[in-house]
């Protein structure tokens, strides 16, 4: 059970991190013109680092309470 709750959050950290990638080099592209494949609204890439960020932090306390609940089951077990 918490080897799963650890992959889950491990996948949601590269998820949230592909998408600050992803979102990142649209608004690298700011500076082409749209009409060479530059980003002419810079609103959907921004929100979208704002969700990666998100994801990524959501994972993290994930880990972290996973961990917690770990030690504490170790702590029992002992």
């Amino acid at each position: 059970m918490i080897g799963s709750v650890f992959s889950t959050a491990v996948s949601g950290i590269q998820t949230g991190m592909n998408s600050l990638a992803r979102s990142g080099q649209e608004i690298a592209r700011a500076n082409i013109p749209a009409d060479q494949g530059g980003t002419d609204d810079l609103a959907p890439p921004l929100v979208e680092q704002i969700e990666g960020k998100t994801q990524v932090q959501a994972s993290a306390r994930v880990v972290e309470a996973g961990s917690a609940t770990l030690g504490s089951l170790l702590d029992i077990e002992v």
